[in-house]
């Protein structure tokens, strides 16, 4: 399943960086999402409120999770050496971080257009870490990718449907409700 240039960038980094190590990539994955938090309390315009905020985190997050958990479960892929365990497809920070990054940038598009690509570049340096690492294979980051923007997309476009749908339910229960008062008043006056 490794491609030719992801072992290359391997063979670079195990024998020109073989001792390279850095805890930024667990710091990274979170920033996006920090970033837009920190916005919204200095009341910085952004898409949505708080609270729907982290409804969508939380969705994100689940369905992030699952995806990612459930096939690096199914799929027997080696990391790069010298690691042995079996769990390297596909990335879980590049897929958490490039979640977080889809989120800020939903947030933010409107608002602070160019900030809100921020987000993308400590996305993209946790997956450049995981690499120069040697935790992941490229194809692997990739996929990182690949599934935190769709689980975003996915939570967004849920927690939408699911907001629609709950503001139609009470607009439909006011207007039987203010209906029901004008018969009874209607029927009273005459």
């Amino acid at each position: 399943m490794t491609s030719l240039i992801g072992k290359y960038i391997h063979r670079y980094f195990l024998f020109n960086h073989p001792f390279f190590t850095t805890s930024a990539d667990d710091y990274f994955k979170w920033m996006p999402y920090a970033a837009v938090f920190f916005l919204d309390v200095f009341g910085v315009g952004t898409k949505s409120g708080w609270k729907k905020q982290l409804l969508i985190t939380g969705a994100s997050e689940a369905i992030r999770y699952g995806v990612a958990d459930s096939l690096k479960r199914t799929i027997d892929e080696h990391r790069p050496a010298p690691y042995v365990r079996e769990n390297s497809f596909p990335s879980g920070h590049t897929s958490s971080s490039f979640a977080a990054a889809e989120f800020m940038h939903q947030e933010l598009k409107e608002s602070l257009p160019l900030l809100s690509c921020a987000g993308y570049f400590a996305a993209t340096s946790t997956a450049a870490i995981r690499l120069m690492k040697n935790k992941h294979w490229l194809i692997d980051v990739v996929a990182g990718a690949v599934v935190g923007i769709a689980a975003t997309k996915i939570a967004y476009y849920v927690i939408n449907r699911l907001a629609t749908r709950r503001s139609k339910e009470t607009v439909n229960e006011s207007n039987s409700e203010d209906s029901k008062f004008l018969k009874s008043t209607f029927t009273r006056s005459h």
